[in-house]
C-alpha cells in the first residue's frame, strides 16, 4: 500500500461500499484466529454482506466523504467493518453470534439510516427478527384466519350432510355406479 495510487483505490472502494451500504458496524477483532475470522466472513457473506479488516487511516478518508464521519472516532486499534447491502438486520446478527462464541470479538460502533448506532443499539439490532422471520410471521398472521374461516366453512358442510340424512359424497358415488 506504499504506491500514493493503491491508497487512492483503496479509498475510493471503501466510498463506493459505503455508499451502498444499509447499515454498517465497526468492531475490532484483535485476538480472533484466522479460523474463525474465516468463518465470521463466512457467515457475514450469507447473510447478503461484507466484512473486512481494514487500515483506519485509510477508512477514515473515506468516511470523511461521507454522511458517516462520525464513525472516525471509534477508529482506533484493530478494526473491522461490515457493509450490510441487503438486509440490514442479518450482518448484525451474524456478528453478534459469532461474538458470543469468541469473546475477543467487540464492538465499537454502527451507522444505520443517518443514525450514529453505539454498541447498546446494536444489541437491539441484534435481538430483532431478520427479514426472513418477519415474512414468515406475516405469512401465518395471514394464514390464521384463512384457516378458521375454512374450518367453519366445512364444520357448516357436515352440518348440511347431517341434517340431509346422506352425505352428499355418498349421493354422488351412487349417482356414478
Amino acid at each position: 500500500m506504499k504506491d500514493l495510487s493503491n491508497k487512492e483505490a483503496y479509498v475510493k472502494e471503501f466510498s463506493e461500499k459505503l455508499a451502498k451500504s444499509q447499515v454498517v458496524v465497526l468492531a475490532s477483532c484483535e485476538g480472533v484466529t484466522v479460523s474463525e475470522m474465516t468463518a465470521l466472513r463466512k457467515a457475514v457473506r450469507e447473510s447478503g454482506a461484507e466484512l473486512r479488516v481494514v487500515k483506519n487511516t485509510l477508512l477514515c478518508r473515506a468516511l470523511h466523504t461521507t454522511p458517516m464521519k462520525e464513525l472516525e472516532g471509534h477508529m482506533k486499534g484493530n478494526t473491522a467493518v461490515t457493509f450490510g447491502y441487503n438486509d440490514p438486520i442479518a450482518p448484525v446478527k451474524a456478528l453478534f453470534d459469532f461474538a458470543d462464541k469468541a469473546k475477543k470479538f467487540t464492538f465499537k460502533a454502527g451507522y444505520m439510516e443517518g443514525k450514529l448506532l453505539n454498541v447498546a443499539d446494536l444489541t437491539t439490532l441484534s435481538k430483532i427478527p431478520g427479514r426472513k422471520d418477519l415474512l414468515a410471521m406475516l405469512a401465518s398472521a395471514v394464514q390464521g384466519p384463512i384457516r378458521k374461516l375454512a374450518g367453519v366453512l366445512d364444520s357448516l358442510r357436515k352440518k348440511r350432510e347431517e341434517a340431509s340424512g346422506a352425505p352428499a359424497e355418498a349421493a354422488a358415488e351412487a349417482a356414478t355406479a
